[in-house]
Protein backbone atom coordinates (compact mmCIF):
# COMPACT_ATOMS: atom_id res chain seq x y z
CA UNK A 1 0.00 0.00 0.00
CA UNK A 2 1.69 3.59 -1.17
CA UNK A 3 2.50 5.94 1.71
CA UNK A 4 -0.52 8.71 0.69
CA UNK A 5 -2.95 5.75 1.02
CA UNK A 6 -1.66 5.17 4.46
CA UNK A 7 -1.34 8.20 5.42
CA UNK A 8 -4.91 10.02 4.05
CA UNK A 9 -6.88 7.62 3.28
CA UNK A 10 -7.10 5.20 5.86
CA UNK A 11 -7.27 7.62 8.36
CA UNK A 12 -10.23 9.28 6.77
CA UNK A 13 -12.25 5.78 6.04
CA UNK A 14 -11.38 5.12 10.08
CA UNK A 15 -13.15 8.61 11.02
CA UNK A 16 -16.24 8.29 8.43
CA UNK A 17 -16.65 4.80 9.76
CA UNK A 18 -16.39 5.54 13.63
CA UNK A 19 -18.98 8.38 13.10
CA UNK A 20 -22.63 7.66 13.84
CA UNK A 21 -24.75 8.43 11.01
CA UNK A 22 -26.20 11.55 11.50
CA UNK A 23 -30.33 10.63 10.77
CA UNK A 24 -33.09 12.99 10.14
CA UNK A 25 -32.79 15.45 13.26
CA UNK A 26 -36.20 17.62 14.23
CA UNK A 27 -35.34 21.35 15.81
CA UNK A 28 -34.74 19.67 19.34
CA UNK A 29 -31.98 17.49 18.42
CA UNK A 30 -30.60 20.71 16.30
CA UNK A 31 -30.81 22.64 19.46
CA UNK A 32 -28.74 20.54 21.83
CA UNK A 33 -25.06 19.95 22.07
CA UNK A 34 -23.14 18.09 19.65
CA UNK A 35 -21.33 15.44 20.08
CA UNK A 36 -17.63 14.74 19.72
CA UNK A 37 -17.93 12.01 17.00
CA UNK A 38 -20.19 14.86 15.15
CA UNK A 39 -18.06 17.27 15.72
CA UNK A 40 -15.14 15.75 14.19
CA UNK A 41 -16.77 14.68 11.54
CA UNK A 42 -18.16 18.07 10.42
CA UNK A 43 -14.25 19.35 10.90
CA UNK A 44 -12.67 16.53 8.79
CA UNK A 45 -15.18 15.43 6.41
CA UNK A 46 -18.25 18.03 5.65
CA UNK A 47 -16.78 21.42 6.10
CA UNK A 48 -13.72 20.68 3.43
CA UNK A 49 -16.39 19.20 1.29
CA UNK A 50 -18.64 22.39 1.38
CA UNK A 51 -15.64 24.37 0.55
CA UNK A 52 -14.47 21.94 -2.50
CA UNK A 53 -18.67 22.29 -3.58
CA UNK A 54 -17.97 26.25 -3.13
CA UNK A 55 -15.02 26.66 -5.14
CA UNK A 56 -16.39 24.58 -7.49
CA UNK A 57 -19.62 25.87 -7.42
CA UNK A 58 -17.94 29.53 -7.77
CA UNK A 59 -16.17 28.16 -11.33
CA UNK A 60 -19.82 26.57 -12.54
CA UNK A 61 -21.05 30.45 -11.63
CA UNK A 62 -18.67 31.98 -13.95
CA UNK A 63 -19.26 29.38 -16.89
CA UNK A 64 -22.81 29.93 -16.78
CA UNK A 65 -22.63 33.53 -16.64
CA UNK A 66 -23.36 34.24 -20.34
CA UNK A 67 -26.31 31.98 -19.81
CA UNK A 68 -27.52 33.31 -16.47
CA UNK A 69 -27.00 37.13 -17.64
CA UNK A 70 -29.52 37.27 -20.58
CA UNK A 71 -32.15 35.28 -18.59
CA UNK A 72 -31.63 38.10 -15.90
CA UNK A 73 -30.89 34.65 -13.37
CA UNK A 74 -27.52 35.49 -11.99
CA UNK A 75 -28.67 35.89 -8.34
CA UNK A 76 -30.53 32.54 -9.12
CA UNK A 77 -27.40 31.11 -9.86
CA UNK A 78 -25.28 33.03 -6.96
CA UNK A 79 -27.12 31.80 -4.52
CA UNK A 80 -27.24 28.38 -5.17
CA UNK A 81 -23.73 27.98 -6.66
CA UNK A 82 -21.88 29.44 -4.21
CA UNK A 83 -23.69 31.17 -1.26
CA UNK A 84 -25.54 28.26 -0.16
CA UNK A 85 -22.27 26.42 0.23
CA UNK A 86 -20.20 28.76 1.24
CA UNK A 87 -22.86 29.58 4.59
CA UNK A 88 -22.95 25.76 4.95
CA UNK A 89 -19.22 25.78 5.11
CA UNK A 90 -18.72 28.40 7.13
CA UNK A 91 -21.18 29.69 8.93
CA UNK A 92 -22.91 26.51 10.32
CA UNK A 93 -22.61 25.84 13.92
CA UNK A 94 -19.90 23.20 14.07
CA UNK A 95 -20.81 19.52 14.38
CA UNK A 96 -24.73 20.96 13.44
CA UNK A 97 -24.77 19.07 10.56
CA UNK A 98 -28.19 19.98 9.58
CA UNK A 99 -29.13 23.46 10.85
CA UNK A 100 -29.04 25.33 8.25
CA UNK A 101 -31.78 23.39 6.44
CA UNK A 102 -33.87 22.93 9.77
CA UNK A 103 -32.93 26.06 11.29
CA UNK A 104 -32.40 28.55 8.19
CA UNK A 105 -31.30 31.72 10.64
CA UNK A 106 -28.26 30.16 11.91
CA UNK A 107 -26.60 30.04 8.58
CA UNK A 108 -27.37 33.85 7.19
Amino acid sequence: MSRWKKTIVIPALAVALGTPPVLALDQEQIRREPTEGEILADGLIARPLALISTVIGAVAFVVTLPFTVPSKTTDRAAEKLVAKPARYAFKRPIGQLDSCETLPETCR
